[in-house]
């Protein structure tokens, strides 16, 4: 959860302009877990749950 709280501060400062741009070094990074299931010792997507709040918080259309 802590890492997911970090990327997302970082996504939502770079979104509101508050810096430029950003790079997270967070643990465990989230890439292998999958919507239901929690994989390679990753339970939760960083990067998937950052861009969907940014989508429903700040109407962020594309995240590239």
């Amino acid at each position: 959860r802590m890492a997911v709280g970090c990327l997302v501060e970082l996504a939502f400062k770079v979104a509101a302009g508050e810096i430029k741009n950003g790079f997270a070094v967070i643990r465990p990074p989230g890439h292998h877990a999958e919507e239901s299931t929690a994989m390679g010792f990753c339970f939760f997507n960083s990067v998937a749950i950052s861009a969907k709040l940014l989508q429903q918080k700040l109407s962020v259309g594309r995240i590239l």
